[in-house]
C-alpha cells in the first residue's frame, strides 16, 4: 500500500497533518503485521523444508540401504550363477562320459549276445552229440545187461544147487508175471526150484553195477509186488561189479542170493 495514497484518502476527514500521522501508523501498523506474517509464512516454509531434506534423507539412505543389498544380492546371484555354470559343464561332461560309457556297454553288450548266440549253438551240438552218445551207452548197457542175463541162465541152476540145495525146475527164463488186477511185472530171470520138496520161485535181475540203491529198488519195486503172486520167492541178483564196499554185504542182509560175472 502506498503511504501518499493513504493520506490523501484519510485527509477528507482529518487534518492534513493529523491525516499524515495517522497514515503514517496505520501504514506502520500494516507493514508490521505483514513483515509478521511473512516471518510466519518464512518460518513454516524452512519447516516444510528441513521436513522435505530430513524426509529426502530418509529417502536417499533407504535407497543407499536398498542398493547396498541389491548389490550384494546381484554379486550373490552372479557367485551363484558361477557356480551353476560351473555345474552345467561338469553336467555336460559327466553326460558325455555317461554316453561313451553306454555307447561302449552297449557294444559290449552285443558282443556278449553275440558270445551267447555262439555258446547256445555249442550246447545245442554239445547235447546233440551227448543225446548220441547216451543212446549209444544205453544200447550197449542193454547189450552188456542181456549178455549178463544170458550167461546167468547158463550158469545159475549149478551154482544155486552147489550154495542153495536149489535144483532148477526147467529153464531160467525173462518173462512177465501178472497179478490177480491184471498188473504185469517185467522179471529178468524167472523160474522154478525145488529143495526138500519144497517148490520156490526164483526171482532175479542183473545189473552191470549193482549199488545198494538198485537192491532197494529191486525189493520194493519186484519182490513186494511179486508175493501177492508167488508163496515162496527166492531173490536172486547177478552184476558184473559192485558201485562201492559193501555191497555184496547189503545184498546178502537183505536175503539177497549176489554172484558176479566172473562165478560163471
Amino acid at each position: 500500500m502506498d503511504i501518499q495514497q493513504l493520506v490523501q484518502r484519510l485527509s477528507g476527514s482529518f487534518e492534513p497533518a493529523q491525516a499524515e500521522k495517522l497514515a503514517l501508523a496505520i501504514y506502520e501498523m500494516v507493514q508490521s503485521l505483514y513483515e509478521r506474517q511473512l516471518l510466519v509464512h518464512i518460518d513454516a516454509l524452512s519447516q516444510q523444508l528441513r521436513d522435505f531434506e530430513r524426509r529426502m534423507i530418509e529417502r536417499f539412505e533407504a535407497l543407499e540401504s536398498q542398493t547396498q543389498r541389491n548389490t550384494e544380492a546381484i554379486a550373490q546371484l552372479a557367485e551363484q550363477t558361477q557356480r551353476n555354470t560351473e555345474a552345467i559343464a561338469q553336467l555336460a561332461e559327466q553326460t558325455q562320459r555317461n554316453t561313451e560309457a553306454i555307447a561302449a556297454l552297449s557294444e559290449q553288450t552285443q558282443r556278449n549276445t553275440e558270445a551267447i548266440a555262439q555258446l547256445v549253438k555249442e550246447a545245442r551240438r554239445s547235447t546233440e552229440r551227448l543225446d548220441r552218445l547216451e543212446k549209444q551207452v544205453g544200447g550197449l548197457s542193454i547189450t552188456v545187461g542181456f549178455t549178463l542175463e544170458n550167461e546167468a541162465y547158463k550158469a545159475l541152476p549149478a551154482l544155486l544147487e552147489r550154495d542153495y540145495g536149489l535144483k532148477v525146475i526147467g529153464r531160467l527164463k525173462r518173462d512177465y508175471a501178472v497179478d490177480m488186477e491184471g498188473n504185469e511185472y517185467e522179471v529178468n530171470i524167472l523160474g522154478e526150484a525145488q529143495r526138500d520138496g519144497e517148490v520156490l520161485t526164483i526171482v532175479g535181475e542183473s545189473k552191470v553195477q549193482l549199488s545198494k540203491q538198485d537192491i532197494d529198488r529191486f525189493i520194493r519195486r519186484k519182490l513186494k509186488p511179486l508175493q501177492r503172486i508167488y508163496d515162496r520167492i527166492f531173490p536172486v541178483l547177478v552184476t558184473h561189479m559192485i558201485t562201492s564196499r559193501g555191497v555184496d554185504e547189503y545184498a546178502r542182509e537183505k536175503g539177497i542170493a549176489l554172484y558176479f560175472s566172473y562165478d560163471f
